[in-house]
């Protein structure tokens, strides 16, 4: 059995993309430490204000850049 936990790269409550990146970075790197075995992406083209993820594959290169496995 694997777990996985799902991120959005949602937009609020932080005040600034870079701050909306941080803050989703910091969770992928808990999920990491943690043990979780996957972490889905959400894409969202036409929603700002909900989320700064529109290129699903560019942030999954970037967590996998970010993990030791």
């Amino acid at each position: 059995m694997e777990f996985a936990c799902s991120t959005s790269f949602s937009a609020r409550p932080a005040p600034s993309a870079a701050e909306a990146f941080q803050q989703s970075f910091e969770q992928v790197d808990a999920a990491e430490r943690w043990g979780l075995d996957a972490m889905w992406l959400a894409e969202l083209h036409f929603a700002p204000e909900r989320s700064v993820l529109a290129s699903p594959l560019i942030l999954a290169a970037a967590i996998a850049q970010r993990t030791p496995a």
